[in-house]
């Protein structure tokens, strides 16, 4: 698979990336790992708990693109 610079910076900043390989047909999106393994762990039960929703947040507020928000709330 060959991603274009804008791509790849994209996918590092933790940002979807719409694909649609040859192979396939259809579109995917590539994400890193660990913005997969969030989505699917708040995905997994049909209804998810306070806890579930709370660690998501929680999650989200310690990536570093939440910095000015973190500043903000000091």
């Amino acid at each position: 698979m060959n991603l274009t610079n804008e791509q790849v910076q994209a996918i590092r900043d933790g940002e979807p990336v719409p694909i649609v390989p040859p192979e396939v047909g259809e579109e995917c999106i590539v994400v890193r790992r660990d913005v997969y393994q969030r989505v699917r762990e708040f995905a997994k039960d049909d209804l998810p708990t306070s806890r579930a929703i709370g660690n998501l947040i929680r999650a989200t507020l310690e990536d570093d693109e939440f910095d000015d928000y973190q500043e903000y709330r000091r």
